[in-house]
């Protein structure tokens, strides 16, 4: 027989509502999120932060810092059914890819951060 390991409840729920990216160029980054994305660019814009609201409840803010250090690890991954679609989108746009395989593409915004596009 196997013992049943006790669980404390814990007050945090599981799911990531938000993820936040450290730019230095907040109008430059909300304009390459965007277009990323396939979200309309606001009409106006604060000068500190952004937030990007997906379609899945999660949002990404853009937080304008003055020093940015670019994460060299995966910040996050954003959902696609089609990677080969995706890798043309990012050649035809000038997005730089890091790394990639059979189901997921690394690749960089314009502060350096990685970011994944994932098929599975």
């Amino acid at each position: 027989m196997s013992e049943q390991q006790s669980v404390t409840k814990s007050p945090v729920v599981g799911g990531v509502p938000a993820v936040f990216v450290h730019v230095k160029d907040l109008s430059r980054s909300i304009a390459w999120y965007s277009k990323l994305l396939g979200i309309p660019a606001p009409q106006t814009e604060r000068s500190d932060i952004h937030i990007f609201q997906l379609e899945n409840g999660a949002n990404i803010f853009l937080v304008r810092s003055d020093e940015v250090t670019p994460s060299r690890h995966v910040l996050c991954s954003l959902p696609t059914p089609d990677l080969n679609q995706a890798e043309r989108f990012f050649a035809e746009n000038a997005i730089e890819i890091v790394d990639k395989d059979d189901e997921t593409i690394n690749f960089q915004d314009p502060d350096g951060n990685i970011l994944m596009a994932c098929s599975i």
